[in-house]
């Protein structure tokens, strides 16, 4: 998953685009720049629109790829989980991705 500062970080090196020099075409403060890039925060669509703007580029370009959410999971069930995905050579988010999709499925609240 890309966060703004990943593909932000990305197009500038692609671009050959520093802090400064994008700060100066699109408006937007450095400080702003730099807490994007380092994943402070994520920056609002007016922010971010500017810093497109200034690339040439369509915002869509710079979204960040997806929400997660955080939920609790009991330790012994996220230790099974771990075991599982280690034993099958499947990283943990795929498996759980997986383990939700099959239970939807089953359930019939998927198509």
């Amino acid at each position: 998953m890309f966060t703004t500062g990943d593909k932000l970080l990305n197009m500038m090196k692609e671009e050959e685009v520093s802090i400064m020099e994008l700060s100066r075409m699109s408006g937007v403060p450095e400080r702003t720049i730099m807490d994007i890039l380092a994943g402070i925060r994520e920056p609002e669509l007016g922010v971010v629109c500017r810093i497109a703007d200034g690339l040439g580029i369509c915002v869509h370009e710079l979204r960040a790829d997806e929400e997660q959410y955080a939920i609790s999971v009991q330790k012994d069930t996220l230790a099974k989980l771990i075991v599982v995905s280690e034993i099958n050579g499947v990283e943990l988010e795929e498996l759980i991705h997986t383990i939700l999709e099959k239970g939807i499925e089953e359930n019939g609240f998927y198509e």
